[in-house]
């Protein structure tokens, strides 16, 4: 069998023969192959640990009457993205009299009836992030009501815990001296 033998210019000491190189080249394999898989192993999150979280709140200034505040409603994923796509459902008596913030452009929200709307998700909300949907106003004034977010349907993440899969909180809205104004609280 004939090698070939491949010398550094300017030493004629040592020889690189091809069965040298491909000897090396085998044993690098295994490790260039696990280097590869290493990353994807570390990034998945197990089911178990891969969460939805919903939480209801009120933003604005209210102290003793004064001000007004409104209902904020905040989605965040742990442990695995939420994917755009994704819906979460709105109940109240009077959706139609509300406005909405548009949660930074991450969705948009059909109104589906009078107590019923779904937000979809537009773009992915990342594993550690959340995105805030407001109320940003009222139509008209209305007595106390209570407004719920609840998941509808999510994509990409487990949820595998469901006791926090809702909350909610309330909004009077008044007309003082022919301005509407909203006073939030939780439920």
């Amino acid at each position: 069998m004939n090698q070939t033998s491949m010398q550094p210019s300017g030493t004629g000491t040592k020889q690189i023969t091809r069965r040298t190189v491909t000897r090396g080249a085998a044993w690098s394999l295994p490790v260039i192959a696990a280097t590869m898989a290493a990353p994807a192993a570390v990034a998945s999150v197990p089911p178990a640990q891969q969460n939805v979280i919903i939480t209801a709140g009120c933003y604005g200034i209210n102290i003793l009457g004064v001000g007004q505040s409104f209902p904020e409603f905040t989605i965040t994923a742990v442990g695995a993205p939420i994917l755009a796509g994704s819906t979460f459902n709105i109940q109240g008596t009077g959706l139609g009299n509300l406005t909405f913030g548009n949660a930074n452009g991450a969705g948009f929200l059909n109104i589906i009836n009078g107590t019923t709307a779904q937000f979809t998700l537009s773009q992915d909300i990342p594993a550690g992030s959340s995105i805030t949907l407001r109320v940003t106003g009222l139509l008209s004034a209305q007595v106390l009501r209570t407004y719920t977010m609840s998941v509808g349907n999510v994509l990409g993440n487990a949820n595998s815990i469901h006791s926090d899969d809702s909350a909610g909180t309330t909004l009077l809205g008044v007309s003082v001296f022919g301005i509407l104004v909203g006073y939030c609280g939780r439920s």
